[in-house]
């Protein structure tokens, strides 16, 4: 087995950021100028329609029903294949 060679360890000191690497103070935004700010984006918002909302709805009820089956099924055939091996070891 072949060992390798190192060099003598040097200690090395965390780099200190540059100060081109630090972000500037924040400002700080009063709370009044800051609700503004949440009302203007809000209303950017797309919103669905009540159409939409109630498709996307039945939908979520659609594929939890379908989910709810799937692992009923999943557990009854795991429930019969563990009484069964258990059966057998007597």
């Amino acid at each position: 087995m072949a060992r390798s060679r190192q060099g003598p360890t040097q200690k090395t000191t965390p780099a200190q950021p540059v100060a081109a690497d630090r972000e500037p103070a924040k400002k700080r935004t009063s709370p009044v100028a800051f609700l503004r700010q949440v009302r203007a984006e809000a209303r950017k918002v797309t919103w669905p329609t009540r159409k939409e909302t109630g498709i996307t709805t039945a939908m979520v009820f659609v594929m939890v029903t379908i989910a709810a089956i799937f692992f009923l099924l999943v557990d009854l055939i795991i429930q019969t294949g563990i009484g069964f091996i258990l059966d057998i070891g007597g």
